[in-house]
């Protein structure tokens, strides 16, 4: 008389069993990998078009103004700078970690507000130009990875001429 099984045993049940949780382990283990790329670089992208947004900004307010002034903090240091044209108007730069704000000023009242974030870990430095030089800079720097002791890498320096206007260019 031959026994026919249709059931599966203990130790098969349990084989089954381990093997599905070191599958769903390293699923969960790649999905994450997965999403923290993903995350990076939405941010890297976003840091980038924020980065380009400011360069466009920055180089039209410096075409645009007659002179540059570097904005004192109370401490001495200088956290801003401002670019002043003909009329009343001025545009002021100021880094507020972790956002580059920009400030628009008609008659010392602010009529519009900017801010440009650079990623997590930026920060920026600027250069205002020797008499006689109309050339101000800004740098912008990228902090270096969580977790290590490395510099600084530099990301993007923008260069303007202070007062050059192309009268025959027409902006959009």
């Amino acid at each position: 008389m031959k026994r026919h099984s249709h059931g599966m045993t203990l130790v098969e049940l349990l084989v089954a069993i381990s093997v599905s949780s070191v599958i769903m382990c390293g699923s969960g283990v790649l999905l994450h990998g997965m999403y923290r790329a993903d995350k990076e670089t939405r941010l890297g992208i976003a840091a980038d078009a924020s980065v380009a947004r400011f360069s466009l900004q920055f180089r039209r307010d410096a075409h645009a103004a007659s002179q540059v002034r570097a904005l004192p903090d109370t401490d001495g240091t200088s956290p801003g700078f401002a670019f002043r044209g003909t009329g009343s108007s001025a545009v002021e730069y100021r880094w507020q970690v972790p956002d580059l704000i920009r400030s628009v000023t008609e008659s010392d009242q602010v009529v519009h507000r900017d801010s440009f974030r650079f990623g997590p870990g930026a920060s920026v430095t600027w250069q205002l130009p020797p008499p006689g030089s109309p050339l101000v800079a800004v740098q912008i720097w990228q902090g270096p990875p969580r977790g290590t002791k490395l510099a600084p890498i530099l990301r993007q320096r923008v260069e303007a001429a202070v007062g050059s206007v192309d009268e025959g260019r027409s902006e959009r």
